[in-house]
């Protein structure tokens, strides 16, 4: 009967309290909103890398062609082609373009040279007898790339690694045509086989997904939803400790005090309560995720198909939010020291668990330290869910930490408010 009077109490305490409501519900629906539409295009720049690239053709041969055939054809890259050097330098440094691929002139020809010197010493050791006589070895062809010096080192290395992979393809090409010239020595008695590296091995990009159909990856929705989800759950210590702490200066725990009986249902009922809150809290902002983000030209959150998954790790963290909230509402003796301990920690934990930034970009230490916070236990167990459509076998260890740090929350909490009544 003290739990469902405790309830009723602390349900007519927070509907007469407006900024509570919308500090529980409101704040964080505009929050979720606000984080997703800002991170979504760092998470597009991650995933999606666009360039535009100056390309300075002074070659004017095949190479060159060859080259900015394959650049465009990645869809990522843009060539723009510019004929002063020193021109695209300056835009390139200025940060206008990112990049500028320099082909000199004669590298095509400097670069078939070498494939000839290369070719003409394979057959000569061969046996064969071949017209290939020049053994003067020429140095290296060059072809230059100028980065701004402002560009993600990620993009520096996509587009670097890209060229190199053109460059091979056409030598490829070029050295099983050089190698066949050389063989039938001038002879056209067979047809010569055209070779494209392409043809020799596909490789197929995809998420490893039960349904590869849909495009399950992690966006600025499948992040901020679960995250700022949890962060606001975390809060319920607000309104939770301010209550608490009011009735402790009002004098009406000391009537409850004066109350026969254990202490403990006024603790579950706090509890139960503020635990219906947060499952309350956590269904509306699923419900903005699915509902509201695809009209904000956003992605429509994917839940993945453990329901049971979903409502488990729901359940266990909001139980972990509220055992927190309460041992932060009994220690404390003021709402001023309760309020501003509570929000730093909160931050502090929704920080080092992923909530702002996604763990995997943070430093290493970092990384470490975050497999601590309730929230990083959390936020994995939504990812591994939502993502990668997980049993819920994956996701119970995550969610037997969380029951653990709730239950020892919960212990300390009547604990201490059990020696506040002694003393």
């Amino acid at each position: 009967m003290k739990i469902w009077a405790t309830i009723w109490k602390e349900f007519l305490l927070l509907v007469r309290d407006p900024g509570g409501m919308a500090l529980i519900f409101a704040m964080p629906l505009a929050l979720v909103i606000v984080m997703a539409l800002i991170q979504d295009a760092p998470f597009r720049d991650y995933q999606e890398i666009k360039l535009e690239v100056l390309l300075v053709d002074q070659d004017k041969d095949s190479l060159s062609y060859k080259m900015k055939r394959a650049l465009e054809s990645t869809g990522n890259i843009t060539v723009v082609k510019e004929n002063d050097l020193e021109r695209a330098k300056k835009l390139v440094q200025a940060g206008e373009f990112k990049a500028s691929v320099v082909l000199h002139k004669g590298t095509t020809q400097a670069l078939k040279k070498k494939t000839e010197q290369l070719i003409g010493k394979i057959v000569r050791n061969m046996g064969v007898e071949t017209p290939f006589i020049d053994s003067i070895e020429t140095s290296p062809v060059p072809l230059d790339l100028y980065f701004d010096p402002a560009i993600k080192v990620n993009y520096k290395q996509a587009l670097g690694e890209g060229i190199e992979k053109i460059v091979a393809q056409v030598q490829s090409e070029w050295i099983i045509m050089e190698l066949q010239s050389q063989l039938s020595s001038g002879e056209n008695k067979h047809p010569k086989v055209k070779f494209n590296p392409g043809e020799m091995m596909v490789v197929n990009q995809q998420y490893a997904s039960d349904k590869p159909k849909e495009r399950l990856a992690l966006n600025s929705v499948q992040h901020n939803v679960p995250a700022w989800t949890m962060f606001a759950m975390f809060f319920i210590l607000f309104p939770l400790a301010s209550n608490f702490i009011k009735e402790r200066e009002e004098g009406s725990m000391l009537r409850l005090r004066l109350i026969s009986g254990s202490q403990f249902p006024v603790i579950a009922g706090k509890f139960s309560f503020y635990f219906f809150v947060c499952m309350l809290q956590f269904v509306l902002m699923i419900a903005v995720g699915i509902f509201v983000m695809p009209l904000l030209g956003l992605n429509e959150l994917v839940l993945g198909s453990n329901v049971f998954g979903i409502l488990l790790t729901a359940c266990s963290v909001a139980m972990a939010a509220t055992g927190y909230g309460l041992l932060i509402a009994v220690f404390f003796k003021t709402p001023q020291q309760a309020l501003s301990f509570g929000s730093i920690s909160v931050v502090i934990l929704s920080a080092l668990g992923g909530v702002w930034v996604p763990v995997y970009v943070m430093p290493e230490i970092l990384q470490t330290i975050s497999k601590f916070s309730p929230l990083q236990w959390g936020l994995e167990s939504f990812t591994d869910l939502f993502l990668r459509n997980a049993t819920t076998l994956t996701i119970l260890p995550n969610t037997f930490k969380l029951i653990g740090f709730s239950f020892v929350t919960l212990i300390a909490s009547f604990l201490v408010h059990k020696s506040r009544i002694i003393s």
